[in-house]
């Protein structure tokens, strides 16, 4: 059996720059300020994902940074690690990670929710205020394109099987 990549080759390098595109919104959109805290209308203290993610591990909540690690980091890199073994794995081998691939999507917005729960969480009124920054509009933007990049992929899959 054939790859889904061999099938449709011209529709490589169009796949090759979404998933380049998820993956580089998803590093930026970790490592660039998420939010900027502001507390007692004085500090102001900028965090990335990761670094939110580093502090609450130095801060002795390391349950909560796995978590949000696991849903923020790993997920979202397993997701693009998964449509690209599901666009280049030969036929015999994706029948498994294909129900995977489906049931990830449906958690797609997780990582972000995650995220925003976190924030929202840390609202305070007067002594904390928090705003957005760059890198969770880029951590969004890249939970949406890795969505669109597997809904391509399993187009060309029900395609690919159609025409057999």
């Amino acid at each position: 059996m054939t790859a889904l990549a061999d099938r449709f080759p011209r529709h490589t390098i169009g796949l090759a720059i979404v998933w380049a595109i998820a993956a580089g919104t998803l590093a930026a959109g970790l490592a660039l300020p998420a939010v900027r805290v502001t507390r007692f209308r004085l500090v102001d203290e900028t965090l990335s994902v990761l670094s939110g993610i580093g502090d609450l591990w130095q801060g002795g909540s390391w349950p909560l940074a796995i978590v949000i690690a696991l849903f923020s980091v790993a997920f979202p890199i397993a997701k693009l690690v998964l449509a690209a073994w599901l666009w280049f794995a030969p036929h015999a081998r994706r029948g498994a990670l294909q129900a995977l691939a489906a049931g990830a999507g449906k958690w797609s917005m997780l990582d972000v929710l995650v995220v925003a729960i976190v924030v929202a969480s840390m609202q305070g009124g007067f002594l904390v205020r928090l705003r957005p920054e760059i890198g969770i509009y880029l951590f969004g933007a890249s939970t949406l394109i890795a969505t669109l990049l597997t809904r391509l992929i399993e187009r060309y899959r029900r395609q690919a099987e159609t025409d057999l």
